[in-house]
């Protein structure tokens, strides 16, 4: 069955007008859902607090329908039935829907109701956009709901766009709101480390890929992954954002294999309608993290001492910050759903980025320095055994392929870093060591990395 959507701005500054068609798959009670979550942000965001009302409606006549949960509402029904409601679109960041004079940006997972249990039936979608405004999204009429949702929209008086291929995979950046953010130097660095990426993993999930950017008007820095494009928000238009762009490219790019591909048990397929905890956020964000300003390095857009100050500030948020956290990383990762990104309890959670990062980096030299092998052969195993397989893999997956490239248990290695909270700064010295870099504390400097020889 194709379900069917529309979207229009609507007369009320900042609201979309939105309507849902879907026939019955039989007479009888329907339940509507609205996703609570979305992927690549681990914790309850609940977006049907934007609408303010729903109307349903069946053979041009108006009837009932019920709100039983937070986003759930149920209605009965024998044929077609159109569902039509606003939505409030004022959340500017990589993850939300804005709704302006000047830009529709809409990540659709914030917005668009589902039959529940229907997440895999096939959709059209038709946006009304203001005569002459230019739009992009990956996502083709007839793909199944599960795409829609990760196919982020943006449509704005102008585009600007620059366009390349790689190995074979159509790429596009797409800058709304600057011009001037779209400098030789900055498609330069996004080609190299592409070329980069893809060399390393071998294959590529995806036939094209876009790299989506709005500068927005007040200072931000965000971006969220998706399958076949990355939403990043950056601004003011006036500030110096190469570097942040570089970064936050390099590490939305690998996301393609690491979450979107290669995905944790607990997280395949998606269940948008309650929370999903799952304690291997340290693979998902920590490896990725990593290997994001490895990519940089890798491919030239970073020198030797700019990855070197690049991985010395990953140490230094993580024994800066949160050396000392109550909890293990695997708890930390779990903990997403309850605490959230802000701030929680004084020292109680360890970051999955930073101390993820940490153990990445770990992990990689451990590798490296015993065998010769990589995160590289981690990770193509992963995808191999997993993401292509459209698999699931558990924390003892990944472990096991580890020890696998390694050659030995890593139990000790993984019990010490993932499972305890013990300080890591003896083993984590060692292992950097043992690479020719020295990582220290002085007493005036701070946290200091010097490379003794490379690794």
């Amino acid at each position: 069955m194709l379900n069917r959507y529309h979207i229009q701005l609507a007369e009320k500054p900042n609201y979309l007008d939105i309507t849902f068609q879907f026939t019955p798959r039989k007479p009888g009670k329907q339940v509507i859902q609205l996703p609570i979550w979305r992927p690549g942000r681990y914790q309850a965001q609940n977006f049907a607090k934007n609408i303010p009302v729903l109307k349903a409606f069946s053979g041009g006549v108006s009837i009932p329908i019920e709100k039983i949960a937070s986003s759930i509402w149920t209605l009965e029904a024998l044929e077609t039935v159109e569902i039509r409601y606003s939505y409030y679109a004022n959340q500017p960041d990589a993850g939300g829907s804005v709704a302006e004079a000047d830009l529709l940006y809409v990540n659709f997972i914030n917005c668009l109701l589902y039959v529940k249990g229907r997440e895999n039936e096939r959709c059209e979608i038709q946006i009304e956009k203001p005569a002459g405004w230019q739009s992009v999204c990956t996502f083709k009429n007839g793909g199944k709901y599960r795409e829609l949702v990760d196919s982020p929209y943006i449509a704005a008086p102008a585009i600007f766009q620059h366009k390349w291929k790689c190995n074979g995979v159509k790429f596009a950046i797409d800058v709304v709101g600057s011009r001037q953010a779209l400098t030789k130097k900055l498609t330069n660095a996004y080609e190299k480390f592409t070329q980069t990426q893809l060399d390393w993993m071998g294959t590529f999930p995806v036939k094209e890929y876009h790299y989506m950017l709005w500068v927005c008007p007040t200072p931000y820095y965000h971006g969220v992954e998706h399958t076949k494009s990355t939403m990043m928000v950056i601004g003011p238009p006036d500030r110096d954002a190469y570097e942040d762009l570089i970064g936050l490219g390099s590490h939305e790019l690998f996301h393609v294999w690491n979450i979107a591909t290669i995905r944790p048990k607990e997280l395949f397929p998606y269940a948008y309608d309650r929370e999903v905890p799952f304690s291997t956020g340290w693979v998902v964000e920590g490896i990725t993290t990593y290997l994001g300003d490895w990519f940089l390095y890798e491919s030239g857009v970073w020198t030797r001492q700019e990855y070197l100050a690049g991985l010395l500030g990953n140490l230094k948020l993580h024994f800066d910050r949160d050396a000392n956290a109550q909890q293990s990383l695997e708890e930390s990762s779990i903990d997403l759903w309850l605490d959230g990104y802000g701030v929680s309890l004084p020292s109680k959670r360890a970051s999955i980025y930073y101390k993820g990062a940490v153990v990445a980096l770990a992990l990689d030299l451990k590798l490296k320095t015993k065998n010769g092998s990589s995160l590289r052969e981690v990770m193509q195993a992963m995808n191999a055994e997993f993401g292509a397989l459209k698999k699931g893999y558990t924390k003892a997956d990944f472990i096991r392929i580890c020890e696998e490239t390694y050659g030995e248990s890593l139990q000790d290695f993984f019990h010490q870093f993932v499972e305890k909270t013990t300080d890591i700064t003896a083993d984590l010295q060692g292992i950097l060591e043992s690479a020719g870099l020295q990582f220290a504390q002085d007493i005036t400097k701070g946290w200091t990395l010097i490379e003794k020889h490379a690794f």
